[in-house]
């Protein structure tokens, strides 16, 4: 397999993304919102795409030209434009945000690069999909989505009917390993439980529910099970309640919105991915991630670098200091 140019591609794709005017195109407030946040540290994302192609082009065995991507929850779509200025055959972007999806049509004709495919919907979307066209691809790449997926074994379920020995490789920021990250990431949970960060909170959606789906239940018992099922949702709750079953709540912080499902950034070990996937005979590697190192003030770069050495040549306690964490998942 010839040797990808990772900086040519890397480079073409910044350029061409920086020299959009995002604030005059047609996209929501919400994706604007997003690209401003992110555009200061672009080359480090796009740095972070790299890594996750790095780590799913050299366990396949494909060179770029012969493989379909999944890019899920793709976003604003950066990473399927990078997939495609390597030379990746056919790149399937789907997102459950339908403004995401509007956003990525609208950046492609700017642009002049994109996926190749654009879905909007979640892992039951893309299986319905795939399974009509006759598709099955060979990698696919999810940056800060895992830890937001309600369901993961449904979620890998999905997936491996598609192709049950496709590659797959997620980062997520909710590292278990970093302290300082685990202890930020708890504090948010709180939040979003006591309403600090949320209105309503999620502890108030789930009283709320179970009082209107439980009147007989009464004042005491009706608080009892709203802490009880702290991360589940609606339908999981009342199931929960009818059949007097108490979800085992293995972490004290981990909560999601009720409404919807979504986690509020899920710190997992991997023993539970391990778990996760066991039953379709996939196995998890894990590696390190890395601060950006492109800053505006120099003594943020120096430390950066300094950390990123650590991290590099400290073995296993390089994950303590690690931003965030690669997960590759592969057939075993």
């Amino acid at each position: 397999m010839e040797t990808i140019d990772y900086k040519t591609a890397t480079t073409a794709v910044y350029h061409k993304i920086a020299a959009l005017d995002f604030e005059q195109l047609a996209i929501s407030d919400y994706n604007k919102a997003y690209i401003r946040r992110i555009t200061p540290a672009l080359l480090y994302y796009l740095e972070i795409y790299v890594s996750c192609f790095q780590q799913g082009l050299a366990k396949g065995g494909k060179a770029p030209e012969e493989l379909t991507l999944i890019d899920y929850g793709g976003g604003n779509g950066f990473l399927s434009m990078l997939a495609k200025q390597i030379g990746i055959r056919k790149v399937i972007y789907i997102d459950l945000n339908k403004q995401s999806v509007e956003t990525i049509k609208i950046l492609q004709q700017e642009i002049g690069i994109g996926p190749d495919i654009i879905l909007h919907g979640g892992s039951a979307k893309l299986t319905e999909w795939c399974e009509k066209e006759g598709i099955r691809p060979d990698l696919l790449i999810a940056t800060d989505v895992i830890e937001h997926i309600y369901n993961l074994s449904v979620f890998f379920s999905d997936l491996t009917q598609i192709n049950d020995q496709m590659q797959m490789v997620f980062t997520t920021a909710s590292t278990p390993y970093n302290p300082l990250v685990v202890c930020r990431l708890h504090r948010f949970m709180r939040g979003c439980e006591t309403g600090r960060l949320k209105k309503p909170n999620y502890y108030t959606k789930r009283l709320r529910y179970i009082k209107k789906a439980f009147p007989q239940l009464g004042k005491t018992n009706t608080k009892k099970w709203a802490v009880r099922t702290r991360g589940l949702v609606y339908e999981d709750i009342y199931k929960a309640i009818e059949n007097n079953e108490r979800p085992l709540l293995l972490d004290a912080y981990n909560t999601c919105d009720p409404e919807t499902g979504n986690w509020a950034e899920r710190i997992l070990s991997l023993w539970d991915y391990k778990d996760i996937v066991r039953p379709y005979h996939y196995s998890v590697s894990i590696q390190k991630g890395f601060y950006n190192t492109v800053r505006t003030k120099q003594w943020k770069t120096v430390i950066s670098i300094v950390c990123n050495q650590l991290i590099n040549y400290s073995g296993q306690a390089g994950f303590f200091l690690a931003p965030f964490i690669i997960l590759s998942f592969s057939r075993k």
